[in-house]
């Protein structure tokens, strides 16, 4: 019988595993370190002309196919070891029930898909200080950057964060700050359901396997897709690049600026899941029908 208080208990077990767990803090430190490193540009432009940065960052981040490859990187770390069974799960299970034990993963890479989302954002706010002030603007730095591309060439300044001029016009820094959190933690479970499912299914690495296939998509989509298969449908296969704003239709005309043909938001969410939805209740099904293999975790 399925219990929520029972589902609950076992995706928080999850949770008071991180403590103990290296992977968890070698995701924290990367992300740290590329979000310094990614951000390094900004804050050196904002220093070099006096003005500090507004702390609406986030929906800038993820812009090109190499960070979308960088970020997909991260949440395959953050997953790879699901269905996150150790030696003590055999007996939680029997206590629990295999379909309360299967449900409470999910639940688990939910909610902690979330969290992860939220670091992020915290952290690209952080790595700013201190050339960074609140405002409910966008603020001049950012207005200029999306303007003007290569202002920060002239100070002999390398950028990597690139402000897309619509995304300033069309939205408010609340509205894509939003927009681009759901996607983010939406596209975080998607992957990590897809790992869930294919370790379940195929067996051990097999969900990663899966995921970097989707991670080649991506990039494929992105370059030779539309040269080598005549036109850009492509992208509508190609759920990881959904993680940002800047790879969906906002301006309902189906290009960016001479990007070509793009995947519309409504179809991505619904399509999204959809497909975590569908790997779910294949996960659970299928789960309750194998026999127990637990490894240790390593």
């Amino acid at each position: 019988m399925t219990d929520l208080k029972t589902i609950l208990l076992c995706a928080l077990v999850n949770f008071r595993k991180w403590t103990v767990n290296p992977r968890i803090y070698t995701l924290a430190a990367v992300t740290i370190g590329f979000l310094a490193w990614h951000s390094a540009g900004l804050s050196e432009l904002s220093a070099a002309v006096g003005i500090a940065v507004t702390p609406w960052v986030f929906p800038n981040l993820i812009t090109t196919s190499a960070m979308i490859a960088v970020y997909c990187c991260f949440i395959m770390l953050f997953f790879c070891d699901a269905p996150f069974a150790d030696s003590h799960t055999p007996f939680l299970i029997i206590r629990t029930g295999r379909r309360n034990w299967v449900i409470g993963q999910l639940l688990y890479i939910i909610l902690a898909a979330f969290v992860y989302t939220v670091f992020f954002l915290i952290v690209s706010v952080v790595v700013l200080i201190p050339n960074v002030q609140w405002d409910t603007d966008w603020g001049k730095v950012l207005k200029t950057i999306a303007a003007n591309p290569s202002i920060a060439n002239d100070y002999g300044i390398k950028l990597t964060i690139f402000v897309h001029p619509l995304i300033i016009t069309m939205f408010s820094p609340i509205e894509a700050t939003l927009i681009s959190f759901g996607l983010f933690w939406l596209t975080s479970v998607f992957i990590g359901v897809l790992i869930f499912c294919g370790n379940v299914v195929i067996g051990r690495m097999g969900g990663l396997v899966m995921a970097g296939a989707f991670l080649c998509i991506s990039f494929f989509t992105a370059y030779l897709g539309p040269l080598t298969l005549g036109g850009y449908w492509v992208r509508y296969l190609s759920p990881i690049s959904w993680c940002t704003m800047y790879s969906l239709d906002w301006g309902g005309r189906g290009e960016w600026g001479g990007m070509g043909e793009l995947v519309s938001p409504s179809y991505a969410v619904i399509s999204l899941l959809v497909a975590i939805l569908f790997m779910s209740i294949v996960s659970i099904k299928v789960f309750c029908r194998k026999d127990l293999n637990i490894q240790k975790r390593r």
